[in-house]
């Protein structure tokens, strides 16, 4: 038994223990009619306490079982996604990526490093930090890895997967389109769920370890 079910059991013991306190208090002080029309409103007070605690815990298990359903579709989405990504070529495509996210970065129309990554920071400045970030990482994807997992670069690439990559993608000339597509994808899972980049630096590591990691 959960500790959950342990306390709404003692609730209902401790309602229906309250409940017939109440009747034999009733009973012992009142009339015979006052009495029992008491006790048919204690009778029913305590049917509708009841059914309200039972309707609960029925909803309850109702949210259970539907958050469970959807958290094994989302793992199995999850799953086929990085089979994709497993199959496909790999040649450039961070390097691709990734420099196409610094460029977007260091790009002076939008305001994504002031307004996102460096608040208050002149935008002089924060380009500079920016670009001498940019250009200290080395394009594979253990560097990768760490930017997914930065502090403060990782959020502006997660924004730029979800918001601007696949419009970069739709009107660059790179070549297997599809494969880049995917691989965006994966990332977007990597920054979401951050057990996935591993994946990104451990080729060798087989399905099975990585399923059950």
């Amino acid at each position: 038994m959960s500790f959950k079910d342990f306390k709404r059991d003692c609730f209902i013991k401790d309602l229906t223990q309250i409940t017939y306190k109440d009747k034999y208090v009733l009973k012992c002080n009142l009339n015979d009619d006052e009495s029992q029309k008491q006790l048919e409103n204690l009778d029913n007070n305590q049917y509708y306490q009841q059914n309200l605690l039972s309707q609960s815990q029925n909803d309850y298990m109702s949210f259970l079982f539907n958050q469970s359903l959807q958290e094994e579709e989302e793992h199995i989405q999850n799953n086929r996604l990085l089979e994709k990504f497993e199959q496909i070529s790999k040649n450039n495509i961070c390097k691709n990526i990734t420099k196409a996210f610094f460029a977007y970065l260091l790009d002076k129309i939008n305001d994504l490093l002031t307004d996102f990554i460096m608040k208050g920071a002149s935008q002089s400045n924060a380009r500079k930090l920016a670009k001498n970030f940019s250009q200290s990482f080395n394009h594979n994807n253990k560097d990768l890895q760490k930017l997914i997992h930065h502090p403060k670069y990782g959020k502006a690439l997660e924004f730029y997967l979800t918001f601007e990559a696949q419009s970069w993608l739709k009107n660059s000339k790179v070549q297997q389109k599809e494969d880049h597509l995917i691989y965006i994808n994966f990332l977007k899972l990597c920054c979401c769920k951050n057990n996935y980049s591993n994946y990104l630096v451990s080729y060798k590591k087989s399905k099975k370890d990585f399923y059950s990691s």
